[in-house]
């Protein structure tokens, strides 16, 4: 999981070849190109102090630690390279560039108190993790660094970004890893708003949230109001302003929550939606802890979910033409496997078999349209991990059904495990980011 609120290049897009494409390349060159010329994209009307500050080549200062003006430059390109945007002017470069020393100034405090608890990867492990990742899109760390330097950013620039990355994951999965916990019930409940939701249309939703107390609120709603007037004219792109503002674990991603339905968010975001046409800003909504603005990027049709079992179990057969008590021996026998089995469900499907001596199954994954007929209405019947059913007859023999795990397949649905992982990340994201604040809050942050 990545937690930082830098603009991370494998997150940004699925290949660096795209990230990087012919369109973003000539973009970022023109604006690159203004930037170098003397910075003055990053400020209409430069005082004197900036102007001495920009010749000096220091922006800001991080408890006693520099951050360039080449710094913020290279990452405004690479920011401004990753995000997409077809058209830049200069209202986007001035939010690149607000993004982009917000984000390295993230990175400076996230260095720092990594150092406190000796977690800064080595030169060597982060040349390996970023060779990896080239490896995983399907190109060298050559190619990569190649592509880099063609749009005259500093692989080392990229290099120290995922230092900062990789210290910041290592002290946050430290200090808050073993404390976080996802309950049953909680994945249960979202699992079920999931499924009730799925046959419903699913949008393509991106998201800011602006925490807010209570009496900051009146100030929150009309600072909110100013980015969707900007945002909707244009002048600042959805992604950039969700990384810099928002509080919410996809910050990070641009806001980007991938495809939901209505069930799965919370109602006064839902009702917006509902009022939304694709490609719309929402009006900012006020929510429990703070401000949402919505970005409604596209609509689709719901899909039929199919039931996916995971099943253990028992069988035992029975001979040519068996007769009626046959049949009731061989029940009697997995039924008593059955009722040695209720208070260890599937992990004790083994043991209750060999002291029941019937035949012990592992089905493995099955979807209900790959089940015999037979076994259709018993699996179906079974709703939680180690229900049993009641012993049922096939041609093969008399069987026993052990529910293991029970998910909806089709679309982009989730299993329950992913969505766990989903929940803990989100957990830990939101740790993370309370974290950084309390650092930024107590930090010595001078900004030229």
């Amino acid at each position: 999981m990545e937690t930082t609120t830098a603009n991370h290049l494998p997150r940004a897009r699925r290949a660096y070849r795209r990230w990087l494409g012919p369109a973003a390349l000539a973009a970022v060159a023109l604006s690159a190109g203004a930037l170098v010329a003397g910075a003055s994209l990053l400020s209409p009307q430069p005082s004197i102090a900036q102007q001495r500050a920009l010749a000096e080549g220091v922006t800001a200062i991080v408890n006693d630690y520099p951050i360039t003006s080449f710094d913020v430059r290279q990452r405004t390109q690479f920011l401004l390279a990753t995000s997409g945007i077809q058209e830049i002017n200069e209202a986007i470069v001035r939010e690149a560039a607000a993004a982009a020393l917000d984000a390295l100034i993230n990175e400076r405090l996230q260095l720092q108190e990594a150092a406190k608890f000796d977690a800064v990867p080595a030169d060597a492990e982060i040349e390996q993790i970023v060779a990896r990742r080239a490896q995983q899109q399907g190109g060298s760390l050559q190619d990569f660094y190649g592509e880099l330097s063609r749009m005259g950013l500093s692989p080392a620039t990229y290099r120290e970004q995922v230092r900062a990355e990789v210290a910041w994951q290592r002290i946050v999965r430290g200090r808050f890893g073993s404390r976080i916990r996802v309950s049953r019930d909680r994945i249960d409940e979202q699992y079920a708003r999931i499924v009730a939701s799925a046959g419903r249309p699913q949008y393509l939703v991106s998201e800011i949230f602006l925490e807010s107390t209570p009496a900051e609120l009146p100030d929150t709603l009309a600072g909110a109001a100013t980015l969707v007037t900007q945002m909707r004219a244009g002048n600042a792109p959805f992604q950039i302003v969700a990384q810099r503002f928002s509080f919410a674990p996809s910050a990070s991603t641009g806001g980007d929550l991938g495809w939901v339905g209505l069930a799965e968010l919370r109602p006064q975001v839902a009702a917006a939606i509902e009022t939304m046409s694709q490609g719309g800003i929402s009006d900012p909504i006020q929510v429990e802890g703070g401000v949402m603005i919505i970005g409604l990027r596209q609509i689709r049709p719901g899909v039929q979910l199919t039931a996916r079992y995971t099943l253990k179990g028992f069988t035992r057969t029975v001979g040519a033409n068996p007769t009626e008590a046959d049949w009731r021996r061989a029940e009697q026998g997995v039924e008593d496997a059955r009722r040695q089995l209720r208070a260890t469900g599937c992990e004790g499907v083994e043991r209750a078999a060999a002291r029941a001596n019937v035949e012990p199954n592992d089905f493995g994954q099955v979807s209900e349209p790959e089940m015999a007929e037979a076994f259709k209405g018993p699996a179906g019947a079974l709703q939680n991990p180690g229900d049993a059913s009641r012993p049922f007859r096939s041609s093969a023999g008399v069987h026993v059904l052990v529910l293991c795990a029970r998910d909806m397949v089709g679309g982009d649905m989730l299993t329950r495990e992913e969505l766990a992982d989903r929940l803990f990340d989100q957990e830990l994201t939101l740790a993370a980011r309370r974290y950084l604040r309390d650092l930024r809050r107590e930090a010595s942050i001078i900004t030229r």
